[in-house]
């Protein structure tokens, strides 16, 4: 008798185990889509493991150990993939992918690669890039530029007496008719006192937005001043000035390429989504109907 009371406390332990209750469900869930499906249980679908895909593994390794797997390495990621490809195809055929926001967020972002990817493929004409470099001149404009000198007034140092002090050797200045050695007037400056052919970031980066853009102001060739930076005032002297320009046709025509590629997957890929809106017909609730964008689903009867 106790021989049967310990094999039923056995039978009911191992019952409650939660690896025989995946087992259990399993068993269920493949006898009901077979008995659902009995034609898909005589057909063997095709899972293929392409040479495209290999190669896409060994450079995703690469990427991330900086080194080619090796034979062994490599093995063990082709079994990897094959197994996630079988997993998958598993679970696709089970439904298992229906309402979960994760898995339809995934099928939708390798849809939209694989549109954008084929519709990158194609090459822009030359009389479609220069259309395109007409139209954003901008985008490939070459910064004004200036090269001046400047000295330098340090307003803890001076005080009260800084703008008389700059205005007096602005005045020495524009008198001088000799070469000059900038550091022998004002104060010490620990950055540098001569400037060559720098754009406005450059100068806003080291003496501020505000002096930046007053001294972009200045014409060449007279001292002027003087104009407050973060660090104190300055008196500034503008020797050059280039204005601002679009680069040759030729120094951005790859640019130009990939942004044509761009605009043109996305114009791709919203034709696309116009056509899938033809092809299904999307019903919504009334009581959400006003906040969807007509445009974007086609609503039809039987709602």
């Amino acid at each position: 008798m106790n021989k049967y009371h310990d094999a039923f406390r056995a039978i009911k332990h191992l019952l409650l185990e939660p690896f025989v209750h995946f087992l259990v469900i399993g068993a269920l869930l493949f006898a009901v889509y077979s008995w659902m499906n009995p034609e898909a249980s005589d057909e063997k679908q095709i899972v293929r493991v392409s040479a495209a895909d290999v190669n896409w593994l060994k450079e995703t390794w690469t990427r991330q150990w900086l080194h080619p797997p090796t034979p062994l390495e490599l093995r063990g990621l082709i079994t990897d993939y094959l197994k996630e490809s079988l997993l998958a195809r598993e679970a696709l055929d089970l439904g298992l992918d229906e309402n979960d926001s994760i898995v339809r967020r995934r099928l939708a972002q390798k849809m939209e690669f694989l549109v954008r990817d084929t519709l990158q493929q194609s090459e822009p004409s030359d009389e479609e890039l220069h259309s395109l470099y007409a139209t954003k001149l901008e985008r490939f404009q070459i910064p004004a530029r200036i090269s001046f000198s400047h000295v330098y007034f340090n307003l803890d140092r001076r005080g009260e007496r800084a703008q008389a002090d700059a205005r007096t050797v602005l005045s020495q200045l524009s008198q001088s008719e000799t070469a000059i050695n900038l550091s022998d007037f004002g104060d010490r400056f620990l950055g540098q006192y001569d400037f060559d052919a720098v754009d406005e970031q450059t100068v806003a980066s080291i003496l501020g937005p505000e002096f930046a853009r007053q001294v972009f102001t200045f014409e060449t060739g007279t001292w002027q001043g003087p104009i407050k930076s973060g660090q104190g005032l300055h008196l500034v002297h503008v020797t050059d000035k280039q204005a601002a320009r679009p680069k040759e046709y030729s120094a951005v025509k790859k640019e130009l390429t990939s942004l044509w590629q761009q605009q043109r997957s996305q114009e791709g890929l919203e034709l696309y989504f116009a056509d899938l809106r033809k092809k299904y017909n999307v019903e919504v609730d009334e009581s959400v109907e006003t906040l969807i964008d007509p445009l974007v689903v086609h609503t039809g009867p039987g709602r």
